[in-house]
């Protein structure tokens, strides 16, 4: 499986690690976990709703989430939030 992301993921990620440079091994090892078992109980995947229909989310920590579309065999991560920014 194949993983890409967005100009806009790239941004959010640079800006919580600038905040908390901690992240970066985390969100390294879950985007790992993504490209190779999306079942894997550290993800804690979940289809969005609403206006996010077409995502789902992956757990990095506490209530901080990656958001991600499936196409195909490839996963575009599209945003890093938290849960209440659904």
């Amino acid at each position: 499986m194949s993983i890409y992301h967005s100009a806009h993921f790239l941004r959010r990620v640079k800006k919580r690690i600038k905040k908390n440079p901690g992240l970066r091994k985390k969100i390294a090892k879950q985007v790992k976990f993504l490209q190779e078992d999306l079942s894997h109980p550290s993800l804690k995947l979940h289809k969005l709703e609403g206006k996010r229909l077409d995502e789902y989310a992956a757990w990095i920590e506490g209530n901080l989430r990656i958001t991600f579309v499936k196409d195909n065999s490839d996963i575009v991560l599209t945003d890093i939030i938290t849960h209440d920014e659904y």
